[in-house]
């Protein structure tokens, strides 16, 4: 699962806790937030952390696909590989036989 798909899952929560954490930080510092405020400071923050790990998430797999890349094999998922058959591949096991023609 990806950071992204647990910040998603869990946007309400992270919101709820920005909001908690700036009323903390209004009753500390004796400050006092207008509803208008905390909302869109909060949205924004949220948005910011989402933006965040959906970039760390994007750049992640390109790295894994950049670095993970084989170029001497071709590997086989459910279709037709032109260069050979993965030995993983369930298009390996299938064995294609005609039948024997009888000639008269």
């Amino acid at each position: 699962m990806t950071i992204s798909d647990v910040v998603v899952g869990n946007l309400t929560s992270i919101y709820l806790v920005v909001i908690a954490v700036m009323k903390a930080y209004g009753l500390a510092t004796g400050r006092s937030f207008s509803s208008g405020c905390v909302l869109i400071l909060s949205t924004l923050v949220v948005a910011a952390i989402l933006i965040v790990t959906l970039t760390y998430d994007v750049s992640r797999k390109a790295t894994y696909l950049l670095m993970t890349r084989d170029h001497g094999h071709e590997m086989c998922r459910g279709g037709i590989c032109w260069h050979g058959v993965a030995v993983k591949s369930p298009a390996s096991q299938v064995r294609f036989r005609l039948p024997p023609q009888h000639v008269q």
